[in-house]
């Protein structure tokens, strides 16, 4: 597959738009279209216990994407849970995981965190007496592995981003899940903003547990994200949504669970978006991920090399290695908003505001920053495009 023109072949609004908001939500290839199509107009039904055929159907091409995801981030079948997003799948470890803390004990984790990473274990820690603590770092992003070391001892749980939606630093995450298993803390991955951009293996990186959502990196629908458990943790993680499809047996006053992952997922179903995921997980492994980093970073290279050319403030780390696709920076003294605004003028999309990483805001001292954020199908001649642009408005401001 050329990259990145046969890609572009495949999603209509990347010839009618510069499409820079991926972070927030990736443009969806035909592929996964038309297999959502196929499911809600060939074989529409629920899945499981159904008898007749459509149901059959519905049910093999449901568990048979649970197998994809499981072996895109190299689990077991039964480790994946399909949830709404990773903001669910994150909410739902602090709330199954709350029986077992007990007040005094210790979470960890950085001042970098995207709110649905941060927001459920300041909660967890209201609720049960527990110690949150934050592991140290610079303005670009980059974490103290040294402070990481002290903080991580004698922590219960530790949460940490892959990749940073505001600053799109890369985290040293395969490190500190060393840390965590040595000091045998459960160890939490916010992977919304690495998977399907980047390598995801749940054993490289020790995770207990793992979450993403499908619209982003893997090109999929919206409305469905994955949650991966540890087997390790299928007794001690208790569900906190039960009821149809959860359990083996119930009476007037007791019920017992059904083998995971069932019992990890109440109620109906997103079938199609399971089934629209996988088909984003596979078109994404014929491009493959090496080549999508690559040219995510040829991306980044330019347009960080282009904003300082210009004078244009950017965050995130300077080393690019360390650098996903994803480019913050502010125009003084515009608000984020209003370079949104005129960028949107010239069919550029980008997102403002503060990203749901309001400490990171704080830290850095403003109030927002304009995020240009990437996938495959963007092209170096689109980021040319935005830095005329860019270069004209500096003019306008500077006289």
């Amino acid at each position: 597959m050329k990259i990145p023109d046969d890609v572009r072949k495949d999603i209509p609004l990347t010839s009618e738009v510069i499409y820079f908001d991926s972070t927030a939500t990736s443009l969806t290839p035909k592929p996964v279209v038309e297999a959502m199509e196929e499911y809600y107009l060939r074989y529409r039904a629920n899945v499981h216990r159904g008898v007749h055929r459509l149901s059959q159907i519905a049910t093999h091409r449901y568990e048979e994407s649970r197998k994809v995801v499981a072996e895109f981030i190299n689990a077991k079948f039964e480790e994946i849970v399909f949830t709404r997003n990773t903001s669910e799948s994150l909410n739902l470890v602090a709330l199954g995981l709350e029986h077992i803390f007990r007040p005094g004990d210790k979470i960890v984790t950085t001042p970098y965190e995207h709110h649905s990473d941060l927001l459920p274990w300041q909660r967890l820690a209201k609720r049960k007496g527990l110690k949150l603590e934050f592991i140290e770092g610079d303005d670009e992003g980059n974490l103290d592995l040294g402070d990481a070391e002290r903080k991580i001892r004698g922590a219960r749980l530790v949460a940490v981003q892959h990749v940073s939606n505001a600053l799109g630093v890369i985290h040293e995450v395969e490190e500190l899940g060393k840390l965590a298993e040595e000091e045998g803390a459960i160890f939490v991955v916010d992977a919304a903003q690495s998977a399907g951009h980047m390598e995801v293996d749940v054993k490289k990186l020790h995770a207990d547990f793992l979450a993403f959502s499908g619209h982003k990196g893997p090109m999929g629908p919206t409305g469905i994200g994955v949650l991966y458990i540890s087997e390790e943790f299928f007794e001690a993680f208790e569900p906190p949504l039960i009821g149809g499809g959860t359990i083996e047996d119930v009476s007037l006053d007791d019920y017992k669970l059904t083998e995971p992952p069932e019992r990890f997922e109440a109620g109906t179903p997103n079938i199609g978006g399971a089934i629209g995921l996988a088909a984003g997980i596979r078109y994404i492994q014929r491009i493959g991920l090496d080549k999508i980093e690559e040219q995510e970073h040829k991306l980044v290279k330019r347009i960080t090399e282009g904003l300082d050319e210009l004078e244009i403030p950017w965050y995130g780390p300077r080393d690019l290695k360390k650098h996903a696709g994803v480019v913050s920076f502010n125009v003084p003294p515009l608000h984020p908003h209003d370079v949104a605004a005129i960028l949107d003028e010239h069919n550029i999309m980008v997102r403002s505001g503060h990203h749901c990483a309001l400490p990171v805001m704080k830290k850095l001292g403003i109030n927002g920053t304009v995020r240009a954020s990437f996938h495959v199908y963007n092209s170096v001649e689109e980021v040319e495009t935005f830095l005329g642009v860019m270069e004209e408005l500096v003019k306008s401001l500077r006289g």
